[in-house]
């Protein structure tokens, strides 16, 4: 029984041709298909019952997709459920799904499909240059720096037996993420500073120079970073506080400030993670907005109970009051909290926000003078 290679190799030209538009055509129907699905899912949050704290996550944790791969999916499958017409853009062959991923940003209602037409065929290059007349940008200021010099390779063949010009080497777009991996204990850490930041790596060159002789620019943010991670857990899990008398047993209070020593036993208990766990068995790993859970609810009992609170990551946490009081009820509690903002933010001198237990009842809605 031959297998899929020695197969495609007894295929005629015109026959290997046609049934790899054949394969196309089919990836096209299957990748729009894939989108619409991908948005559904998004749209009623399944990635929440996954264990997973955003759609990103699902799509990398569940599907295996790449960081990219993912991200160009979720973005056109969220515009593609207002402006349908992109989907079948992209199940005719007409943009590919990078292409409607560049124009997302820009197309409204009013122009998606004229613009989807003149993307049409065109190449990745082609729609940048698009994308660059609906949005320009400001010009790159000129920098003149030295590069590393390049090795020129040895060639396999003496000079004198090539016939004509060495072939060009294949243009490469070079992609640099803000972290990239250089070995396996180290990474290229790049971004853009204000004038301000540079002036206060300078400033804590100067006053490490006892401790960092030589400056060197990676210990002296990673000291900083060992301080200000320490502090955060400090201010809001107590972690590394210097306890008090007072116990982490259960206390009845009308007070929602959680005592320092509940806090840090739910925050060293639960591991600074997310708590959420799916039928499967799968914990969510977020790490990042976790947030302090009554499962009874403080308005209801009025009692902070370590055994009783829980870590939940910001997205399981309104995914559970979404459960406990509807879904339509937390909207109208969101828009009642962002039309709160906006009217004490015209007059206040101070930054007011509105801030609402979403596992509490409606009474528990109330503005905090920050």
């Amino acid at each position: 029984m031959m297998n899929s290679l020695e197969t495609v190799a007894l295929l005629s030209d015109l026959d290997l041709l046609a049934r790899t538009r054949e394969l196309i055509d089919q990836s096209h129907c299957t990748e729009a298909d894939l989108l619409v699905h991908l948005g559904e899912i998004d749209e009623r949050k399944l990635y929440l019952e996954r264990a997973f704290p955003s759609m990103f996550e699902l799509c990398l944790g569940e599907f295996r997709f790449s960081e990219d791969a993912a991200y160009s999916r979720i973005t056109v499958a969220r515009a593609a459920r207002r402006l349908p017409a992109m989907i079948e853009s992209l199940r005719a062959r007409e943009v590919h799904l990078t292409g409607l991923k560049l124009l997302a940003p820009h197309l409204t209602a009013q122009n998606h499909r004229e613009l989807l037409a003149e993307a049409a065929g065109k190449t990745k290059s082609e729609i940048q240059e698009l994308v660059a007349r609906l949005e320009p940008r400001p010009p790159v200021a000129p920098t003149i720096r030295k590069l590393p010099e390049r090795s020129t390779p040895v060639p396999a063949e003496p000079t004198a037996l090539r016939l004509g010009p060495a072939p060009a080497a294949p243009a490469r777009e070079v992609h640099r993420p803000a972290i990239a991996p250089l070995a396996e204990e180290t990474y290229k850490v790049q971004f853009t500073a204000s004038r301000e930041l540079r002036d206060k790596l300078r400033q804590a060159q100067d006053l490490l120079r006892h401790r960092v002789p030589d400056g060197d620019l990676a210990c002296i943010v990673e000291k900083a970073l060992d301080l200000l991670i320490d502090q955060v857990k400090k201010e809001r899990f107590a972690v590394g506080r210097k306890p008090r008398q007072r116990s982490a047993a259960a206390q009845e209070t009308t007070s929602r400030h959680i005592p320092d020593p509940i806090r840090r036993e739910v925050y060293e208990r639960d591991g600074g993670r997310c708590t959420f766990v799916d039928e499967g068995g799968r914990r969510c790993a977020e790490t990042g907005n976790v947030e302090f859970d009554h499962l009874d609810g403080f308005a209801l009992t009025g009692v902070h109970d370590a055994d009783r609170i829980r870590l939940l990551c910001r997205a399981h946490n309104q995914h559970a009051a979404e459960k406990t009081y509807g879904r339509a009820f937390i909207e109208q509690a969101r828009s009642a909290r962002v039309s709160t903002r906006s009217r004490t933010g015209r007059g206040a001198s101070r930054e007011s926000t509105v801030q609402l237990d979403l596992r509490d009842p409606p009474t528990s809605l109330r503005c905090d003078q920050s």
